[in-house]
């Protein structure tokens, strides 16, 4: 090893406190000026990254982290390099919980007023938008939800906007007119909003979650007609119900039921043998199926990947008698 190579004590050091950071769960902030030097030097030997002015990590424990603890943890120290900072879009909807599309999710959003000009990083994309009002979440200032979510609807893909539109429904009770109103008081003029309001006319709290929501985006797009949100069918003899996911009420007053799959479908986290539960729950669900069947009901299963081709996905609905209409084009 060169002497170029080795690290002084002061780095080694550092590296150590670096560790200590992951260790708490979050990245390196160089608060002081020599540790950002060591933390310079670090870094030109390939030990440790930057993913933002003051901000570090070992590349290993980086890549490590999940797609939701990346947004924010980097967040969080950007908050600590500059607390004017204000975040916006997918990442300010993480943080409000209303909804966390992946497809979304890979840089950390800041806004930038107009003038200003910033070190570029890959894992943060600046946004020049007017910010509107903004709440303070703990140690974030993120612009308000609607604003958010009226931000993501009018520049984003059909197929991932509509989570973040349900969430605000779900998650804060908002109703689709006041949304609307709040879009036409505060963003009028604000390039792709004809598109946002497009995205709210399907606005739908019931949806439980993004997968959900990103699903019934795939039908809407294939010119699948929209169907009826977790639908209760009751039992024989009034024990109860069955709910589904999605309904379609047909002419003769039985529902075709189509269920997603997500990967906790069949998993109780409360059970120390997954693989057991798994098909103990499976089972469950196939004389579900059955019972529903003898009731003169129809019920499907897919999985969210089975969206991805929304082409193939809309062929295969219409296959199993599901009522059409015209596809949504998305501009």
């Amino acid at each position: 090893m060169s002497n170029d190579d080795r690290c002084t004590k002061p780095q080694v050091k550092l590296f150590f406190s670096i560790f200590e950071a992951h260790h708490d769960g979050r990245l390196f902030v160089a608060t002081e000026k020599w540790d950002e030097r060591r933390a310079y030097a670090l870094m030109q030997k390939e030990m440790i990254i930057r993913l933002y002015n003051h901000v570090y990590a070992d590349p290993a424990y980086w890549n490590d982290l999940g797609v939701e603890d990346r947004i924010f943890q980097l967040a969080s120290a950007i908050a600590v390099v500059e607390p004017d900072a204000v975040f916006c879009g997918a990442t300010a909807a993480l943080l409000y919980g209303i909804g966390s599309a992946y497809s979304l999710l890979d840089k950390v959003q800041v806004l930038l007023p107009r003038s200003t000009r910033r070190d570029m990083y890959e894992f943060v994309e600046y946004r020049r938008w007017r910010p509107g009002d903004v709440w303070q979440l703990g140690p974030f200032t993120l612009t308000d939800p609607y604003r958010t979510v009226v931000d993501i609807a009018r520049t984003s893909a059909f197929r991932y906007a509509l989570g973040y539109v349900d969430g605000l429904a779900r998650e804060y009770g908002v109703e689709r007119e006041e949304l609307r109103a709040y879009a036409q008081a505060n963003c009028r003029g604000l390039h792709g909003i004809a598109r946002a309001f497009d995205v709210f006319e399907h606005m739908d709290g019931r949806s439980d979650n993004g997968g959900e929501s990103e699903a019934r985006a795939a039908m809407i797009l294939a010119g699948v007609a929209a169907p009826e949100l977790q639908v209760e069918i009751t039992r024989p003899g009034n024990a109860g119900y069955y709910l589904a996911d999605y309904g379609w009420q047909m002419p003769n007053g039985s529902w075709m039921l189509a269920e997603l799959h997500g990967l906790g479908k069949f998993e109780d986290d409360a059970q120390n043998d997954p693989e057991h539960t798994a098909a103990k729950t499976y089972r469950a669900a196939l004389m579900r199926d059955a019972n529903l069947r003898a009731m003169g009901h129809n019920v499907i299963h897919f999985k969210l990947s089975d969206t991805y081709d929304v082409k193939a996905f809309g062929s295969m609905m219409r296959d199993y008698g599901i009522p059409t209409t015209k596809p949504y084009v998305d501009s």
